[in-house]
């Protein structure tokens, strides 16, 4: 049976015959169908079948429990990876940030998991059997890196690629269902159970960041947990977590669509002037957003922050961002977008700017040292990311057409993600500009790092602006949907940016891994000519 539920449906007489309808509930001789209950009747309160009261009943807790897991996953393993690739790899920073493009890469493959699920139905469900089958391929690519024990930088960028692939599957499965719920939200409440859900996620990645900066410092506190541990819980916990609730979870029913009518609906969909000028300022803004790639081999091999603290960093930013979350969904729900932006955006430059004055340690000067000053940098702009995320995924949802929810919901996240990947693909860029190597950051040669700082905290305002592309709040973009108008240039740019976007991303990381791969290579012919060097000598030793 795939519903839990036991209501008795009123008759059909009980309400207007011209209120839209909430789609069938799988149907089973034991389950009761609410397929003709209107929307209007739900949102009252009236009748309402399990799914509709809470996201924490048992039709539901499968969908918060995967976002709980996406959370903590991410945030486990940040600064185990972090530190194992610094201390234990001796990775680039250029070879660092592409781990990091490449865990990122798989959020923009979202559109092909919605088209998936929208058009293939598997094991008879459209959402449910995709949400298990991601963390399963997630959990068979940690256990690998765990079986491996000490994975190279080119192994680790495989594996974690293939499982982010998963939780990615599954996450967009968890969207979609959140996406078709939020249809049946009252109209001062549309969003909400959107919001819960993301603030469950970074609940998670609290809970995640706690765990790993506490479990990975055995070279600082002579116990903890090894890199290859760290991957075994990444692999066991979500499964453990996840299996006991997706029998639970409550599918609506819905019919599959072709390939050919889910491009259709997204080509229309892409040249709706309400799609394609919000995205415009989205791409634009989030494509700037350059992080400073060498910040993090700079807390390590020059102010020799030592693991727990960088973990303890990780953790305050998730606990901030939660904050975040929290502070919009309570204080700034009606807020206006373009004033969120705008202020966030700006204190966001301005915290930025504060790593010149690690950097050039001015704040010995204020009798402040490098921890708590490092520290706060970070924390207070993970608070503002917080505060700025949810009005452009509560604009996503306001935007898909019924029925295409997985594609049209995964194509516009998808779009706002590949910018972020195409800004982490920049940075690269931008730290070739200046010597920013490991070798320049141990001797202390700071020159390149503080221009790299100074320009990355800079670029984020100019997309400021395009703002006026942005709806003000909910209520204009409600007016901007009806607006028929239509331009095929725009959809053929939206489209043209998008998947151009992918490829040079795509391309520039096998290029960083490709190069990495040499290195390895090389480094290994060296190690075993100097064995064979070091073996010869013995033999002949033992002729003097």
């Amino acid at each position: 049976m795939k519903g839990a539920s036991s209501c008795v449906s009123p008759t059909s007489s009980d309400f207007s015959e011209s209120e839209p309808l909430v789609p069938p509930a799988s149907s089973s001789s034991s389950s009761t169908s609410y397929s003709h209950l209107p929307v209007s009747r739900l949102a009252r309160g009236k009748s309402q079948p399990p799914w509709t009261k809470s996201l924490y009943s048992r039709s539901n807790v499968a969908i918060v429990a995967s976002y709980l897991c996406v959370g903590f996953t991410a945030s486990f393993i940040a600064t185990p990876l972090s530190v194992y690739l610094v201390k234990e790899l001796g990775a680039q920073p250029e070879e660092q940030n592409t781990i990091t493009v490449l865990m990122t890469v798989p959020w923009s493959f979202k559109l092909c998991y919605g088209f998936l699920s929208d058009t293939y139905a598997l094991f008879g469900y459209r959402r449910k059997s995709y949400l298990l089958l991601g963390y399963v391929l997630y959990a068979l690519s940690m256990s690998i890196l765990a079986y491996i024990g000490n994975p190279s930088v080119v192994e680790l960028a495989i594996f974690l690629f293939i499982g982010t692939t998963g939780i990615i599957m599954s996450d967009v499965s968890a969207d979609t269902i959140v996406v078709e719920r939020s249809k049946y939200e009252p109209e001062h409440k549309k969003g909400t159970a959107q919001a819960t859900c993301y603030s469950v996620r970074f609940f998670g990645g609290i809970v995640g960041a706690l765990g790993g900066c506490t479990l990975y410092n055995r070279d600082a506190w002579g116990w903890g947990m090894t890199f290859s541990q760290v991957c075994a819980v990444c692999a066991a916990l979500p499964l453990a977590i996840l299996m006991p609730t997706i029998p639970f979870l409550y599918e609506l029913e819905g019919e599959t669509k072709p390939v050919r009518e889910q491009v259709r609906d997204i080509w229309e969909m892409v040249q709706l002037k309400a799609v394609w000028k919000p995205m415009t300022f989205i791409y634009c803004y989030n494509v700037l957003q350059t992080p400073n790639v060498a910040w993090n081999s700079y807390l390590q091999l020059t102010l020799k922050f030592p693991a727990w603290f960088i973990g303890f960093v990780a953790l305050v930013g998730s606990m901030m961002t939660f904050l975040g979350i929290v502070c919009y969904k309570r204080y700034f729900f009606r807020s206006s977008w373009r004033s969120i932006y705008v202020v966030s955006s700006s204190l966001t430059t301005l915290f930025s700017c504060m790593q010149l004055i690690l950097i050039f340690q001015w704040n010995r000067y204020l009798h402040i040292s490098n921890y708590p000053f490092a520290m706060g940098d970070d924390v207070l702009q993970q608070f503002l990311g917080g505060i700025q995320f949810l009005p452009s995924c509560i604009m996503y949802m306001g935007l898909c057409p019924k029925g295409s929810e997985g594609a049209t919901y995964s194509m516009l996240t998808t779009f706002g993600n590949i910018a972020l990947v195409v800004a982490a693909t920049i940075s690269s860029g931008l730290g070739k500009i200046w010597d920013c190597s490991n070798d320049a950051l141990k001797d202390h040669e700071l020159q390149g790092l503080w221009k790299l700082a100074l320009l990355t905290s800079i670029l984020p305002l100019l997309p400021l602006v395009l703002l006026q592309l942005l709806p003000a709040d909910q209520r204009e973009q409600k007016v901007l949907q009806k607006n028929p108008d239509k331009s095929r240039l725009g959809g053929v740019v939206f489209l043209a940016v998008l998947f151009s976007s992918l490829i040079m991303v795509m391309a520039n990381a096998v290029q960083i891994l490709a190069k990495a791969r040499r290195v390895q290579a090389l480094a290994g012919a060296v190690e075993a000519e100097e064995v064979h060097m070091h073996m010869g000598a013995g033999w002949m030793a033992n002729f003097k």
